[in-house]
């Protein structure tokens, strides 16, 4: 379908485009890196959080798996809340102020996306992920900034 409509090269723009990334992505990816290593060790020992889903975090079962075969982690990363309903949910998610609620993944910006997003959607009763999991992307932002947020943002909601 795509091939037919799109056509099988993309713009000189997009190509354009897509060069001048691959310029940074290295020195991109080595940031979200360590900034989502930082984000992970600081939500691991907070009592808001009840797992995390992260291959580079040594209690993952898959740690030495991720070790053997990647040389770094990525900015993504899930987290189930220790939310006791909803409602407590929804306030974490409402006072976090640098993690953007979006579900597009790789720009320069942290992002967060919630599974009780879909709640109130039609596909919430499709889905057997728990009301609790919230998916992140780190991106370029001060990883210290990005804690403090999180730690506010989790106090508020266990308060």
């Amino acid at each position: 379908g795509e091939f037919m409509t799109l056509g099988g090269i993309i713009s000189p723009h997009d190509a354009w485009l897509i060069i001048r990334g691959l310029r940074t992505l290295e020195i991109r990816m080595d940031r979200v890196a360590s900034s989502t290593a930082k984000v992970v060790a600081f939500l691991e020992q907070h009592p808001g959080v009840a797992k995390m889903y992260y291959p580079f975090s040594k209690s993952h079962p898959q740690h030495d798996l991720a070790v053997r075969d990647m040389k770094k982690g990525t900015g993504q990363f899930s987290i189930l809340l220790n939310a006791e309903s909803l409602e407590k949910a929804d306030i974490f998610l409402d006072a976090m102020k640098r993690f953007l609620l979006a579900c597009s993944w790789g720009g320069y910006e942290s992002l967060a996306f919630p599974t009780c997003a879909l709640y109130d959607s039609q596909n919430y009763g499709k889905t057997t992920l728990p009301w609790t999991l919230v998916r992140f992307y780190v991106g370029l932002e001060d990883p210290d900034v990005l804690i403090a947020d999180l730690d506010q943002a989790l106090n508020k909601m266990m308060s």
